[in-house]
């Protein structure tokens, strides 16, 4: 079996956004998660898990009559579905055969691309994922737009609790897209979903569902990536023309946000603290929560519980790696200090043994 054009442009997007992701020393950013030496070592517990149920889950539904096309649709959002990509990367500890990982590869690329109206996988910095219809159809009242200074301020904040959130899978909780032409402006709309997290006590009781931005702007060159990381030509608040903000259905005024932004604080401050006072084994199972997370409408249309299994739960609690995964461990973070464009397909690319 060959990997098909699809999954080959699929690896390619991944591929970017991890060399663009990468600092001087060929590390990224690890927050919230400074105890760990590397997001890898939590991770490497339960990507093998995560891989089984994605192909097993899939592969069920397949037998049930769904198409692929019928299965991207159990998915609300794209970004988190992506996010399975960084599994890959493990793959040499994977139960699954080299021809099931190449399978699943070809799977999540059919799976994925329906999102993208155009530019799939965000290849050229755009991510469409709305109709121009749709786009069209989109009703603004002038006396709800939002100060510029003032959208910014929510959007940094709300990036730092889906941060809170998911940690680094922080797109669990946001889809990035556009940029769309609307009239001589551009709109680039953020969907911050999901804002209860898995409904971990600290977060269960956020009074909010789901805050959609609307942001307007001129004169600046923005692309979006794969995973929703956002580059602009200069900063966005400078260029911006108008904002609105919705909540949960409906269009706030400029009271409403400030308000909004002073609840948010209080979240943010318990949630600085949650995160503060956990140890190493408990980042790894808080991790393993949100990897498995990313499957939870396979699951619902399957009937089963998303969440980790027992078995992986407690092989987190008592640390049992063995020798293969032990070994793996050593050559991912070795790998990290050298990658580049050279050596990065070896990581994410089922038809690359990766040594």
């Amino acid at each position: 079996m060959q990997l098909s054009n699809k999954a080959r442009q699929l690896i390619k997007s991944q591929c970017a956004v991890i060399l663009a992701a990468q600092d001087k020393t060929g590390m990224s950013g690890r927050w919230p998660m400074p105890v760990l030496k590397s997001t890898v070592e939590a991770s490497i517990f339960s990507e093998p898990v995560l891989a089984k149920n994605f192909y097993d889950w899939v592969k069920r539904l397949k037998k049930r009559g769904y198409s692929l096309v019928e299965i991207s649709r159990c998915f609300p959002y794209a970004s988190p579905l992506a996010r399975l990509m960084m599994a890959w990367r493990s793959r040499e500890i994977w139960s699954l055969t080299a021809i099931e990982k190449i399978e699943m590869m070809n799977w999540l690329a059919e799976i994925l691309s329906p999102f993208y109206q155009k530019d799939p996988f965000a290849l050229s910095g755009q991510n469409i994922l709305w109709t121009e219809e749709k786009i069209k159809n989109q009703v603004f009242f002038p006396n709800k737009a939002i100060r510029s200074e003032l959208m910014a301020k929510l959007d940094g904040k709300l990036w730092m609790y889906t941060e809170m959130l998911f940690s680094r899978w922080h797109n669990l909780a946001h889809e990035f897209h556009g940029p769309y032409e609307v009239g001589r402006e551009k709109l680039l709309v953020k969907e911050w979903h999901d804002l209860r997290g898995w409904e971990q006590k600290i977060f269960s009781r956020f009074p909010y569902k789901k805050i959609v931005c609307y942001e307007f702007y001129r004169h600046n060159k923005v692309r979006i990536d794969l995973h929703n990381r956002l580059l602009c030509k200069r900063p966005l608040v400078a260029s911006l023309t108008r904002c609105f903000v919705e909540v949960d259905g409906r269009l706030l005024n400029n009271t409403q946000i400030r308000d909004i932004i002073k609840r948010m604080d209080g979240f943010i401050l318990s949630g600085a603290k949650y995160l503060a006072g956990l140890d190493r084994t408990e980042l790894k199972l808080a991790n393993a929560y949100v990897e498995f997370y990313a499957l939870k409408p396979l699951a619902a249309e399957l009937g089963k519980n998303w969440q980790p299994p027992l078995v992986l739960l407690n092989k987190i609690k008592f640390g049992r790696l063995g020798p293969k995964e032990k070994d793996l461990l050593t050559v991912l973070k070795r790998h990290y200090q050298r990658m580049n464009r050279q050596t990065i397909s070896v990581e994410f690319n089922p038809g690359i043994r990766f040594h």
